[in-house]
């Protein structure tokens, strides 16, 4: 029987690198994040003409959506965070039950990496909710660093999300991701020996 892992933590927790970990010990991966980017890449179901009739052309350079400056409008407007939200959240839901279900004929644990596992309600399409836990000020700097973002832009996306507590409450595991790769690895792999083998 699969089990099936929803893995969350708000942004630049180290929430991906967890699934990587997890992906090394077996288990198979749906990768929310690349499903949002294919979704408006894509045009699935008309996601991207109806961003661009929402937000406007100012966000489109040659036909292309710029995804950088749509960050910046949304992350800065809760509002249109959730009018985005409301357009492309949808689309992925289906795309993400197709996939973890195409995975369940070759895995026995996969693993849902979707920062935002709780607030679309993917919480009911898994049997687990794993939570990653980094400081704030560890995600400032890790998400000034690796997406080259200046402090106010960084913290915009870092408020924008809800709330680690928030998370936390609906974990079932905590990954404490606050010291350094190796501690967070062991943990990984003593829940997988403990947790989900030979289950």
């Amino acid at each position: 029987m699969t089990v099936d892992i929803g893995l969350t933590g708000n942004i630049a927790s180290g929430k991906s690198m967890v699934a990587g970990i997890m992906r090394e010990l077996g288990a198979g991966v749906v990768d929310a994040d690349l499903i949002g980017k294919h979704v408006l890449a894509a045009n699935i179901d008309g996601s991207l003409d109806k961003v661009r009739a929402a937000f406007g052309d100012r966000l489109f350079e040659g036909g292309q959506l710029n995804r950088h400056a749509l960050g910046n409008l949304v992350f800065s407007n809760s509002s249109l965070l959730e009018q985005l939200n409301s357009i492309t959240v949808p689309v992925m839901t289906r795309i993400v039950a197709q996939q973890l279900h195409a995975l369940h004929a070759t895995f026995d644990v996969v693993v849902l990496d979707a920062a935002i596992l709780i607030e679309a309600g993917w919480q009911e399409l898994v049997d687990e909710v794993w939570v990653v836990r980094a400081s704030k000020n560890e995600q400032l700097q890790r998400l000034m660093t690796r997406d080259h973002l200046p402090y106010r832009e960084a913290m915009s996306r870092i408020e924008a999300q809800m709330p680690l507590k928030s998370k936390l409450a609906r974990a079932d595991v905590v990954i404490d991701n606050t010291t350094d790769i190796e501690a967070t690895r062991r943990q990984v792999e003593d829940l997988w020996k403990t947790r989900l083998q030979n289950r």
